[in-house]
């Protein structure tokens, strides 16, 4: 008979198994045997979620009490330890009636944050979500009850949040990490909050929703038009801002930010030379993902040139290592050469760019944008790129793009002298290869220098889809492989074998012709980077 080596681990291991359950299961399994019936109690996580409750219909309310009548029943049991983490997640596959009732059952959240056993408590991680109709309006999480003097991970999604510590209290001094998401407060309820966290490391805001404090008014229409200013303290390292679109803009005022993520409009860009404290001087690792009118709501009002805004707003991080962008189409912030002098920024020490976009409508501005971020970073060692077949998520397949009459006129131009160019390769029957006759291809490119060609740039990453062999991207593989001169690895591949069968053998004769240096041609799935590590607080 096969020895029980589950029970052969010692109590330490088998808490930490336990501290993956949820409570209902978690106590049952006392029912093994002696040794596990108390062995529950050991383990300071406790873990609350609804799910297990399921088999009682669509009752909130007695699920609700049993929830919390089990949660008060294992805070309060003698031998229990000091719970320091506590995940909470409140779940429903039907509308957000569901949730109300569960959350408004007596006793309930408050009394278990309440009971001894949780006055050490670390980490808070709560969680609302219903499949239908959900408000955020259906609990309002009592800030003023959380254990501030232990408290250091906040994480809240799916309600409101109660007011914050009044000035002059303890507030949250351990707290480092705060995380909201589909949460809603009042402009001035949240920096009272953060002003009560003096330590704070890492904000993380996802789609909160700003209300007035002020009852009876349109809250939508006082806010969108109302550009929300926060300040942080000098602790903050991290910020993340995700489709916060309620407002007309939320301006942060943290001055040693280290590394940002942000996802919303360009127009609407956080950190702007009108906070008191400026721009953060020492920002190494952003991640700017711009979003569309036809992705998110309240869309900023007024003319804007794409470009000059995005080298302004950017172009003040000249400490920056590792930038990723994402684009609607590479064009928008390309800038020709007649106005570099006047809107670009030189980013010295930029050792990862990483962009993703379109060239669907314009190829030219692509190989612009191109030429522009080459020239700013001087010091660039790895270079990602992807082509996206549309840049918009909802576009159709040609997007209206408008131009001036200058440029669609050269827009004609181009695409008349490529067909031409096709017809006359048909009419001859030349055998010769499909790159051959693209001298006067990539012109932006090939009439510059750029010194992270000559001496940094070591590893470059292409994805993207193979129309025809003879496109802008197979043309832009041959320019960086035939011109970095220092270049380790060079991926490029479209996710299945089309590149690697057509490109791949190319790309080592390309770069045979041009030097006899040591390159590694590869093609392998997609690479997924995280956030970094040392950003506290982000989880990959």
């Amino acid at each position: 008979m096969d020895a029980d080596r589950l029970s052969a681990l010692p109590d330490r291991a088998l808490t930490r198994v336990l501290s993956f359950l949820d409570l209902r299961r978690a106590t049952r399994v006392g029912m093994l045997s002696r040794r596990w019936r108390a062995l529950w109690r050991q383990t300071d996580v406790l873990n609350l979620r609804t799910r297990p409750y399921d088999g009682v219909d669509y009752d909130g309310e007695r699920v609700g009490r049993l929830l919390f009548r089990d949660a008060l029943a294992a805070v309060l049991a003698a031998g229990r330890c000091p719970v320091r983490k506590l995940n909470v997640l409140v779940s429903s596959y039907y509308q957000s009636d569901y949730l109300e009732s569960v959350m408004s059952t007596s006793p309930g959240m408050d009394d278990v944050l309440a009971a001894p056993a949780m006055q050490c408590l670390e980490e808070l991680r709560f969680k609302m979500e219903a499949e239908f109709c959900q408000t955020g309006d259906e609990y309002v999480l009592p800030l003023r009850r959380l254990p501030c003097q232990s408290l250091r991970v906040l994480s809240v999604a799916g309600c409101t949040l109660g007011p914050a510590p009044p000035p002059g209290t303890a507030g949250f001094r351990r707290l480092e990490t705060l995380r909201l998401v589909s949460c809603h407060s009042s402009p001035e309820n949240l920096q009272a909050m953060l002003d009560a966290v003096p330590n704070l490391r890492t904000l993380w805001l996802e789609y909160v929703s700003f209300r007035p404090e002020e009852p009876g008014i349109n809250w939508y229409d006082v806010m969108s038009k109302l550009r929300v200013r926060l300040r942080c303290r000098a602790a903050m390292v991290a910020v993340a801002l995700i489709h916060c679109h309620d407002t007309d803009g939320l301006d942060l005022d943290a001055p040693n930010v280290q590394y940002l993520r942000y996802k919303g409009f360009l127009q609407h860009f956080p950190f702007t030379s009108a906070t008191q404290s400026g721009v953060p001087a020492n920002l190494r690792h952003a991640e700017l993902s711009f979003c569309t009118e036809r992705w998110c709501c309240n869309y900023p009002s007024g003319e804007f040139q794409p470009n000059a805004f995005f080298w302004e707003s950017i172009g003040r991080f000249r400490r920056l290592r590792v930038l990723k962008l994402k684009l609607l189409d590479f064009h928008d912030i390309a800038v020709h050469q007649d106005q570099e002098d006047m809107l670009l920024k030189v980013f010295p020490d930029l050792e990862l760019l990483e962009v993703e976009g379109s060239c669907e409508v314009d190829s030219h501005g692509a190989e612009v944008m191109i030429a522009n971020l080459l020239h700013c970073c001087p010091a660039l060692q790895e270079f990602r790129l992807k082509f996206e077949v549309h840049g918009d998520l909802y576009a159709q397949p040609k997007r209206a793009v408008r131009h001036s009459e200058e440029r669609g006129a050269q827009l004609g131009l181009e695409k008349s002298m490529d067909s031409l160019a096709r017809l006359k390769s048909k009419k001859t029957g030349s055998p010769s290869s499909p790159l051959a006759d693209d001298d006067m291809d990539l012109c932006v490119l090939k009439e510059r220098l750029f010194p992270c060609l000559d001496g940094h740039l070591r590893r470059i990453r292409l994805e993207f889809q193979l129309e025809r062999f003879k496109c802008f991207e197979v043309k832009l593989a041959k320019f960086l492989v035939e011109n970095a001169i220092v270049l380790e690895e060079m991926e490029v591949h479209d996710g299945d074998q089309r590149v690697y069968d057509h490109i791949h053998h190319k790309l080592a004769q390309w770069r045979a012709n041009s030097f006899r240096s040591r390159t590694n041609i590869v093609g392998r799935s997609e690479l997924r980077v995280p956030w970094p590590q040392d950003a506290p607080g982000f989880d990959p």
